[in-house]
């Protein structure tokens, strides 16, 4: 390979690299369209590095600047706490002209629910003008925090003290498993989230599934409802059909408002801010429901193109720059001692490996959310990296014409570490996936990039499959001997995946008392093993992670060694 070819192989590889990044992020036309003001957002406004479990609260002044940016945003703010910095919200709504849904949180310490209806009833006196209703307690019962006459007796205090109606907020099924609850309130705050359904439904059966519920609840109660939570995740793993992307974000959040437009519901977003915190209870996907994200900037429009990532430019040029740099390392010095064929997939290692160091990096930090998580982040990027430039550095020492010897039994060690941290991720998606990440991007470079470097193996330097793919042996080693025991967890890992969508389903209160007869919920079962595709797509992952293991267990074989 001479050194105009070289050349010439990088630009168009890198080219395609940049393509690939335009492609996937160019905006989405999404045809749904709605410019006016929300009737309501929640208003939780914690920072990075903020929430209740650290007890790190919001300033006042923080708490104004945001109250301030959703002028013209919405109309109105649905509070969690009547305490925690979120006392100032009332006189701040009469600054600004936002109504307030003002409310009181109750858990299970018997003082602080208290001292919280203390002070919600304490505002929603001295802000008639700006408190329009208040919510006694929101998701108790889920949480199964208080028993249902506890949580009545506080809701009959604060009737029996505030002249607002007053509510109670939780998951729309909860209002039927308990219809003594709705006998004490004035109107329902019913939380309908198709994203958490315990039978999750898509965003193309969004508007559906809105009409039906609120439809069933005025039927059974006959009272005034407020869609107190409706929302969806711009980011984290699928449930089902259910898919967190920008794209969807936005088409459900317009379909809702469109929706509550037409047939007159009162609603209310979720939320209003993304809540780093969260990701601590519920995952990535806990902690990204706002319509606008941590930092403050929008995440899309209420009209017009929805583009998945603002950012994808930089990343696309820092992969391009990292998968250039590393091929011209090996190829821009003495491209003479490549062939055609080890040439180009020096090159092309070069630019995956690119690719895989950046979006892994853009997906660890997305998902970290304090200082620790940041750590962990950067080991997790590091130990990803390192596994990339020594598959690239492997690559270019070996398919050369008069490949240089290397033996770095160091580096034989990373693929078992990722293959046993994959089968962590088996038994935890199974035991307790609903709120576990799908870390599919984690392993780019273990899956796809030693794939790519393996079958190289074989297409230069002549190397039957087992040998090429062998785990041990890939960079100068002597092999693997647990390489048996790691296969079969792996297919064990693979297996749990689909299986983990199918257990959390049939555990679900309200999939089981949807659909009593097991004739009934078999075909379901059956279809939730393959209906969420990002699931799917890292069973295929750790099944093609097999491979390596699988091969060092036939050479070992063949070669007559236990």
């Amino acid at each position: 390979m001479n050194r105009i070819l070289a050349v010439l192989a990088v630009l168009v590889l890198a080219s395609l690299n940049a393509a690939g990044w335009w492609w996937f992020n160019r905006p989405v036309p999404v045809e749904l369209s709605f410019d006016e003001p929300f009737p309501s957002v929640s208003f939780a406004p914690f920072r990075r590095g903020q929430g209740p479990i650290t007890q790190v609260y919001p300033t006042s002044e923080q708490i104004a600047q945001d109250m301030k940016s959703l002028v013209g945003v919405a109309k109105g703010v649905r509070t969690y706490t009547s305490r925690e910095g979120l006392d100032v919200v009332p006189e701040l709504g009469r600054k600004y002209g936002i109504e307030v849904t003002h409310s009181a949180w109750l858990g299970k310490k018997t003082a602080i629910n208290d001292a919280e209806v203390d002070a919600l009833i304490k505002a929603a006196n001295s802000y008639p003008d700006v408190i329009k209703r208040v919510i006694v307690g929101n998701e108790v019962l889920l949480r199964q925090d208080l028993p249902p006459e506890q949580l009545i007796q506080y809701i009959r205090k604060v009737k029996a003290a505030v002249r607002q109606p007053v509510s109670y907020a939780d998951v729309w099924a909860f209002w039927l498993k308990y219809p003594e609850v709705a006998k004490e309130v004035d109107f329902l705050t019913i939380h309908i989230l198709p994203y958490w359904e315990d039978e999750p439904v898509g965003v193309e059966g969004a508007a559906q599934h809105l009409v039906a519920i609120y439809q069933r609840m005025a039927r059974e109660f006959g009272k005034p409802i407020l869609i107190g939570e409706a929302g969806w995740p711009t980011r984290g793993r699928s449930r089902g059909p259910a898919v967190a992307d920008m794209e969807n974000a936005a088409r459900f959040v317009r379909t809702l408002a469109l929706v509550s437009k037409e047939n007159g519901f009162d609603y209310n977003v979720v939320e209003a801010f993304d809540q780093p915190w969260k990701a601590y209870l519920e995952g990535t996907v806990g902690a990204k429901w706002g319509v606008i994200d941590e930092n403050r900037r929008v995440k899309y429009a209420m009209s017009g193109p929805v583009e998945p990532s603002p950012f994808w430019a930089r990343h696309a040029t820092a992969a391009v720059l990292i998968g250039s740099a590393l091929s011209l390392a090996f190829l821009g010095r003495r491209p003479e001692r490549y062939g055609l064929r080890g040439g180009l997939l020096v090159a092309a290692l070069g630019q995956v490996a690119g690719l895989f160091i950046v979006w892994q990096a853009v997906n660890a930090f997305a998902m970290a959310y304090d200082g620790l998580e940041d750590a962990w982040a950067n080991a997790r990027i590091i130990l990803h990296t390192i596994l990339a430039l020594v598959i690239v550095r492997a690559a270019g020492e070996g398919f050369a014409r008069e490949p240089r010897p290397f033996h770095w039994p160091w580096a034989e060690k990373l693929m078992p570490i990722y293959g046993f941290a994959a089968i962590v991720v088996g038994a935890t998606l199974l035991l307790h996936g609903r709120y576990r990440d799908i870390p599919s991007v984690e392993f780019l470079m273990p899956c796809f990039g030693l794939s790519l470097y393996a079958l190289g193996r074989m297409a230069v330097q002549g190397k039957a499959w087992d040998e090429a793919f062998a785990v041990g042996r890939l960079f100068g080693g002597d092999g693997f001997g647990a390489a048996r025991r790691f296969a079969a967890g792996l297919a064990l890992s693979a297996l749990a995946a689909p299986l983990s969508e199918a257990w959390a389903l049939s555990r679900g209160d309200d999939f089981i008392t949807s659909h009593p007869q097991w004739s009934d919920r078999i075909p379901l079962l059956v279809r939730a093993l393959w209906e969420n595709h990002e699931m799917v797509a890292w069973a295929a992952m750790v099944a093609v992670m097999i491979l390596p293991f699988w091969a060092e267990m036939r050479l070992r074989a063949r070669l007559g060694r236990p």
